[in-house]
């Protein structure tokens, strides 16, 4: 009997364990077939006929739909690859406006709103144009109201001083006639759009928009020209003021060449042209010093003056310097008494004592003669002036930062403000401009004590090549620390340290602070860097002893850096789909709200190391606490995979709005901005908001 029961048990079971192995089968069959089709479809696609392949995928998800099998998911992805496969302009946003009618899935969405807005160069120059127009009509109206002060208590004080008002009128005047005074010149986006529109032009002309984009392209060319040709003029003014004259030739002869700018570089090249006459007046003065040459008076002073001409052609040291010091004893009142000065100079230096050498040559530039000439023009040469220059240098960047400090960068918009004031408050502003003065003074003066404002790079330069020339010369040295304090006020503590270390007897405090600020640096610079924790470390490493690297040690002791994937409680609840058993295989209870039966805290789940990290709530001190689960390599495969495609799928449809971005704020196209003072009045001025200027490239048209 139980033989029998056994044996009916099993036949029962054979047709349930084969209809089983029929469906696994017919499953494994069908995934085996859809890949094959999706595969041709891309063939397809790729062979000239995406359209064709979109109307096949579209068929086969109707099909699969009548079979009651989910539908492949791909169509929308087919269509995106057909809009970017479409030969022209016109037939990609046609595909792609036709894909957004279609409401695809977010990803695909986010790619087509993108292409159609930003890799489109034609429309993404029309958002810069419009945007620019935008900002400058309202940096127009902003910059003649804000001054006035509306509904700020001056207003009630007119009836006592009314220079009050009248002063912040012409201060708005100011103000606008500066801005219609740039109104014109050519900005970043006017830049970009036409690097934009070129692009397209050159790449796709057969768009319906071409006549457009071209009258663009030319009014925007014929601006950049303009401008490149006041640049460039204003380039060469600047060097011809400066007596540098082959800079200026350079300039005005560039700017000679662009369309439109002959005519207002004439005056600038007959100012060059005089300028190069005398200096080739003067080098061919320098040439010929004289028609009569000046020869030795009697017969005594001709021997020892050819001696020391002998001395000097065969160039001993020792020879010239006898020879010479015997001229000058025996025939001090002679007119070659300074030639024989300038062949003592001669002999030092060839005897390795170049900075006596220069002593000699400073002594004799000054005395008028010819020798003396050729001594000013030694000390000018790369070889002996080099030194010197970088002390000039360094005499121009003192006056200039002192002149910031005294005149706060004294320029025509400045001296427009200061005429328009007293102009308004007469003799009153005299005391007012004074004490404002005063405390703009000490302003600046903290604000260049702790950052330069005037650029090194003069002086780096000349110190740079001296010890490219030279890296060996007795004056290294001092070129040495001269560029560590130019780099360390330009802010590059790198190369500052460096070159303070190749002094011969570097401070250790120094040292020590120029290690400090380097730290500091390198510290704030890794909050920026997608490596910060390898930042941190190498701070806390090879900076140790400074605040920067407490801090940093302080950081990756409070918060290590991730070495796994993170997904936090509100990504999980925006995807509940990722806890399935194909991916994390976690129970939805974790996220039901009901902390009675168990619940995920905010920082989520974390993957790393073939293991399942759960921060999960609890009644502790802490509030949370910490489950790991280890995974079969299989499963962790999948819910890495599965956590990496949310992870992506977050970050490519994110709001592209700045966190400071209210819901409204885009479309209210007005501020409101104000302070209160000290004595209780209120100063409130109403704006247009400008658009930000968001390009990734925007470095490169500034």
């Amino acid at each position: 009997m139980r033989a029998a029961l056994l044996v009916t048990l099993l036949v029962g079971m054979l047709p349930a364990a084969a209809r089983s192995d029929d469906i696994l089968s017919e499953a494994a069959r069908s995934d085996t077939a859809l890949e094959e089709r999706v595969h041709g479809a891309l063939v397809q696609a790729l062979d000239d006929d995406p359209r064709g392949a979109v109307a096949y995928l579209e068929a086969l998800d109707r099909y699969r739909e009548s079979l009651g099998q989910p539908a492949t998911g791909l169509t929308d992805d087919f269509r995106l690859l057909s809009a970017g496969l479409a030969p022209t302009r016109d037939a990609r946003r046609f595909y792609l406006e036709e894909l957004l009618d279609s409401h695809p899935d977010p990803v695909v969405e986010k790619l087509a709103r993108h292409a159609l807005d930003a890799d489109d160069d034609a429309a993404a120059a029309d958002q810069l144009l419009i945007d620019d127009r935008h900002n400058r009509r309202a940096n127009v109206v902003n910059g003649a109201i804000r001054p006035l002060g509306v509904f700020s208590g001056a207003v009630f004080l007119a009836a006592i001083n009314p220079f009050l008002i009248a002063g912040s009128a012409v201060d708005s005047v100011a103000t606008t006639a500066m801005n219609l005074w740039n109104y014109n010149r050519l900005s970043p986006r006017e830049r970009e759009a036409l690097v934009r529109y070129r692009t397209l032009i050159e790449h796709d002309g057969r768009t319906s928009d071409a006549p457009e984009i071209v009258h663009e392209v030319q009014a925007l060319g014929a601006k950049r020209a303009e401008a490149l040709c006041g640049d460039t003029i204003d380039s060469g003014k600047t060097a011809l003021s400066a007596d540098d004259l082959d800079a200026a030739r350079f300039y005005l002869a560039s700017a000679q060449r662009l369309p439109g700018c002959a005519d207002r570089v004439a005056k600038p090249q007959e100012k060059l042209a005089e300028a190069l006459a005398k200096r080739a007046a003067a080098d061919e003065a320098m040439v010929w010093p004289a028609d009569q040459p000046i020869l030795p008076a009697g017969s005594l002073e001709a021997i020892d003056y050819e001696a020391l001409a002998r001395a000097t052609v065969v160039g001993e040291p020792d020879e010239m310097m006898s020879a010479a010091q015997r001229f000058a004893r025996s025939h001090s009142n002679s007119t070659l008494s300074p030639s024989a000065k300038l062949v003592v100079s001669a002999a030092r230096d060839l005897g390795g004592h170049r900075a006596e050498a220069r002593t000699a040559l400073k002594e004799l530039s000054g005395d008028g003669s010819h020798a003396g000439e050729v001594a000013k023009g030694i000390l000018e040469s790369p070889e002996f002036g080099e030194l010197d220059a970088l002390h000039a240098a360094e005499r121009r960047h003192t006056r200039q930062v002192a002149q910031y400090v005294l005149l706060g960068g004294f320029n025509s918009r400045n001296a427009l403000y200061t005429a328009a004031q007293f102009g308004a408050q007469g003799a009153q502003a005299a005391q007012s401009f004074g004490v404002f003065n005063v405390i703009g003074m000490v302003t600046r003066a903290w604000q260049a004590w702790r950052h330069d404002p005037v650029p090194n790079q003069e002086i780096i330069e000349r110190g740079e090549e001296i010890l490219a020339r030279d890296p060996d010369s007795p004056d290294a040295p001092e070129v040495h620390e001269k560029l560590a304090d130019a780099y360390g006020r330009a802010g590059n503590y790198e190369r500052a340290l460096m070159h303070y270390r190749a002094t011969p007897h570097p401070n250790p405090k120094q040292v020590a602070k120029l290690e400090g600020k380097l730290a500091d640096h390198l510290l704030e610079d890794s909050q920026r860097s997608p490596a910060q924790g390898l930042m941190l470390a190498a701070i806390a490493h090879d900076f140790p002893g400074t605040h920067a690297a407490e801090k940093a040690q302080k950081k990756l002791k409070d918060d290590p850096p991730p070495e796994g994937l993170k997904l936090d409680r509100d990504l999980l609840r925006a995807n509940p789909t990722v806890l399935g058993p194909s991916a994390l295989d976690l129970d939805p209870v974790l996220l039901d709200g009901d902390p009675h039966n168990g619940e995920l805290a905010d920082p989520g789940v974390t993957l790393a190391n073939g293991e399942l990290q759960l921060s999960l709530r609890s009644d502790g001190p802490t509030g949370q606490r910490v489950e790991k689960r280890q995974l079969s390599p299989e499963a962790y495969a999948r819910a890495r995979a599965a956590a990496e495609e949310v992870l992506y799928t977050s970050l490519l449809t994110k709001d592209d709005r700045a966190p400071e971005t209210g819901r409204f704020e885009r479309y209210i196209p007005v501020y409101i901005a104000g302070s209160i003072g000290e004595n209780g009045t209120v100063s409130v001025a109403p704006g247009i908001k400008t658009r930000p200027y968001a390009s990734d490239d925007k470095d490169l048209y500034e």
